[in-house]
């Protein structure tokens, strides 16, 4: 007969641990996992709990990378990827990134405890009926506090290629090109829908398939409905609480449960047709979930839309989308760029493009994580020339806190508290010249791997 252990001698025991062990404990026994809770035994400092700075990539032909932080954290993280090692042109682009993992093409990294792994070349991408290639996209899954010395690399189908290569050569109006994208109107093509992951506990891709549930409401936008072009500043998949949500490219939201290997299709809260060339949707998570975004240019004045889903219980089947936000960004464009006073914010930096950044890393002193409730509320200007307005783009979410961050071409970042409107400058970007994607960064300083650089 198993005699359990007091509780004082099993924290004890416990409390022992390296961190990667005791956080892998938790998932033994649920009454470990509330022992190493209720006292506090892993040590979260080394946990992804803070969002320390943003990777920004470039040109999708020629990737330059930017590493954007306060100097603080640019002292603690080396943001210059390229000072890992020699790498071939392409080999940095950044994929995707959770919970403090970087996924590249070819590469997984932790730059925190600067550990780099090389991966497996990813099988081709084949629609169920193995004639058709895929139109995917990568999504990174890792969870420290469920399995931190595993993660897993999930292919996900977005359309069949053949329809986007013969769609954007087709006239978009025509008989032809209505007739052809027809054929092939709702997505997924079929069920199973089958996909290749990569498991790091077996070293190899493998093919799995994810039955449709029942229940959930059908999408009646169909691929002909869309502009297959490919959006910058787009994330197609992200991750959350076991599950990943990828937009597809019929404006649907594919919700894939990885515990029982089945996915739901959810409806868009914005329909597509209403998104020309000055408007793009966004897909991102923050604190309270899964939220989907709709930035787009209304006269010449930017418009932001936010919507979280509401998962309304554990039955998946019961979703809906709340209206979060729906305001004009016009404030932020009459009032920036900022004054030189600089008088609510200390500017974060591109830690590794001028000596002056290098410098102030150098010598700047050890401070809590940055205060983004920050900021002030501003107010539009009464009179400013529209046609000079720049372009301002979605960074992406704060992954604790309900605040977006927008970039201002050519000039500043911004953050904009979603419950409050504060706005909060974060530091200059004149010396960016394009973001292709933007990744916010939350590193994770536990030891995950050994080294297989």
């Amino acid at each position: 007969m198993e005699v359990p252990l007091p509780d004082d001698l099993l924290a004890n025991v416990l409390g022992r641990l390296p961190p990667c062990s005791l956080a892998a404990s938790r998932c033994v026994r649920k009454d470990w996992c509330a022992l190493i809770d209720d006292r506090r035994l892993l040590r979260m400092e080394l946990l992804p709990l803070r969002l320390d700075a943003f990777f920004f990539m470039g040109q999708f032909l020629e990737p330059q990378h930017y590493f954007f932080s306060p100097p603080s954290a640019a002292r603690r993280i080396d943001g210059r990827l390229d000072s890992f090692g020699t790498f071939k042109p392409g080999d940095l682009r950044i994929m995707d990134h959770c919970n403090g993992l970087l996924l590249f093409s070819k590469q997984l990294a932790n730059l925190a405890t600067r550990q780099w792994m090389h991966l497996p070349t990813m099988p081709p991408s084949r629609c169920n009926d193995g004639m058709t290639n895929l139109w995917t996209d990568l999504c990174l899954v890792y969870d420290p506090m469920v399995s931190p010395h595993h993660f897993e690399i999930f292919e996900v189908p977005l359309v069949p290629d053949s329809i986007f290569y013969r769609s954007i050569k087709l006239d978009p109006g025509s008989d032809s090109s209505k007739k052809f994208i027809k054929e092939s109107s709702q997505w997924p093509l079929s069920s199973p829908c089958t996909t290749h992951v990569f498991s790091s506990r077996k070293w190899r891709w493998e093919e799995r398939s994810f039955v449709r549930q029942e229940g959930g409401e059908p999408t009646d936008e169909t691929i002909a409905d869309l502009n297959f072009q490919p959006k910058e500043f787009q994330r197609h998949a992200v991750y959350l609480k076991g599950a990943i949500y990828v937009h597809c490219k019929n404006n649907s939201l594919m919700r894939i449960t990885l515990s029982n290997d089945k996915y739901q299709m959810i409806k868009s809260p914005v329909r597509s047709k209403i998104v020309d060339d000055n408007g793009a949707f966004h897909l991102g998570i923050s604190e309270k979930g899964v939220y989907f975004v709709l930035l787009w240019n209304d006269n010449n004045l930017p418009r932001f839309r936010v919507w979280l889903l509401n998962e309304l219980s554990s039955c998946d089947s019961q979703m809906e989308w709340v209206l979060k936000t729906n305001v004009s960004l016009d404030a932020i464009m009459d009032n920036f760029p900022p004054n030189t006073d600089n008088s609510f914010s200390k500017p974060w930096i591109l830690n590794y493009v001028t000596d002056e950044a290098i410098r102030r890393v150098q010598e700047e002193e050890e401070e809590l994580e940055w205060d983004f409730e920050n900021g002030i509320i501003l107010e539009t200007k009464d009179k400013m020339d529209k046609e000079i307005y720049p372009n301002i783009f979605f960074l992406g979410f704060h992954p604790y806190k309900e605040i977006a961050f927008f970039w201002v071409e050519f000039t500043i970042a911004v953050s904009y508290h979603l419950n409050t409107s504060k706005v909060q400058e974060l530091g200059v970007l004149s010396r960016v010249i394009d973001i292709a994607q933007s990744f916010p960064y939350t590193p994770c300083w536990m030891e995950l791997f050994e080294n297989n650089s």
